[in-house]
């Protein structure tokens, strides 16, 4: 059992009255999520391609698909919150009503895309391969069009090109959760799609007390209380403050990654004490 401030209370084999209750409110959730997911992939957004096909519709179907997990997303969160699974704080989410916006965001927890997707209605994550294999998933995240981060060099054009055509990407910097023992090593991505693009970062600090739904952690595991999801959307970083023009394109990604590296570890030690 932990002890620290991600501590939990329930363990794996732990059949306890409130354990119980946890597990059948937690599977609520998870399953809404999933059959949720399942759904918009096999029959929502299918049909909704069909239809706008038909009717001539000039929107791209991706944009359609972004906004339908986005209503997801929402009514997931709501559920959460009713069930006593989370409770969601945001500090200047006003922010994110703008488009385009380059949005880097660290990522302690499960719900990180969905706690993002509830508040963007159109977003461009770019997502690790696992969500391509992931069968209640796959064909929606597909359909939304979101950028595979396994596509390397080629994922920042195209993350490029959604910015200049004025949409929003959202980069996770780490590449994966954030572990209890603190931030990842930052990947230069969002450095260079800045730097390609011409355009600000956006830094969304999540912070989630007390730790849970961790990478490796069972779903089943329960929190010593309800965790608090607290999301903060900075002033964006703007690369040419911290540049001097000089640089080549590998040593500005470099130096531009390591302000947003300094960035989030202040605020994530902070959130820490």
């Amino acid at each position: 059992m932990r002890t620290e401030s991600g501590s939990r209370t329930g363990e794996p084999g732990d059949v306890s009255l409130a354990n119980l209750a946890h597990l059948a409110r937690r599977a609520t959730a998870f399953s809404y999520y999933g059959l949720s997911g399942l759904g918009l992939g096999l029959v929502w957004l299918p049909l909704d391609r069909w239809v706008g096909r038909a009717l001539g519709r000039a929107e791209p179907a991706d944009l359609r698909a972004q906004r339908a997990i986005h209503r997801v997303s929402r009514r997931l969160l709501r559920l959460m919150e009713a069930l006593d699974l989370a409770r969601v704080h945001w500090v200047g989410a006003e922010a994110l009503d703008r488009r385009p916006l380059l949005v880097v965001a660290n990522h302690p927890s499960l719900i990180d895309t969905p706690l993002l997707s509830s508040r963007m209605p159109e977003a461009d994550f770019i997502v690790k391969e696992e969500w391509g294999r992931n069968p209640f998933f796959r064909d929606a995240v597909a359909a939304a069009g979101y950028l595979r981060v396994e596509r390397g060099a080629r994922v920042v054009a195209d993350a490029v090109a959604r910015l200049r055509a004025g949409r929003s990407v959202v980069v996770y910097p780490e590449g994966s959760r954030t572990p209890p023992e603190g931030l990842r090593p930052f990947q230069r991505g969002a450095a260079h799609i800045a730097l390609e693009a011409g355009c600000d970062l956006v830094p969304v600090l999540i912070q989630v007390t007390p730790r849970t739904l961790l990478k490796g952690d069972p779903w089943t595991q329960r929190p010593e209380r309800t965790p608090e999801w607290r999301v903060e959307v900075g002033e964006p970083i703007r690369p040419w403050d911290h540049l001097d023009g000089s640089e080549s394109r590998p040593v500005a990604a470099r130096k531009l990654t390591a302000v947003l590296r300094d960035y989030f570890d202040k605020r994530w030690d902070r959130a820490q004490l």
